[in-house]
């Protein structure tokens, strides 16, 4: 299993335009996440758009909206770290 800092990656939840979502274990609280990894590491911009997306969402706070648990950067790799919900998108 590969890693993600603390994080161990489970499996591959999707994929967009900015990045890619996995399904991983947090072991120091001893629960299930999803991590958005930024695929354009390379470039400064993205990284910066990507951590503004990470504060501006830890600071919502919904029932309709995941919750933000961590963000930073792990062997070249830029990561959020949300709340895992188990289901499916709607139709």
């Amino acid at each position: 299993m590969s890693r993600i800092g603390p994080y161990t990656v489970l499996g591959e939840l999707g994929r967009g335009g900015m990045g890619v979502v996995v399904r991983a274990h947090d072991p120091r609280l001893g629960r299930e996440v999803a991590i958005k990894l930024l695929l354009a590491q390379e470039r400064p911009a993205q990284w910066e758009r990507f951590r503004r997306e990470a504060t501006a969402a830890a600071n919502l706070n919904h029932p309709n909206i995941v919750g933000v648990y961590d963000w930073g950067e792990a062997d070249g790799t830029y990561f959020i770290v949300m709340e895992y919900v188990d289901g499916r998108s709607p139709s």
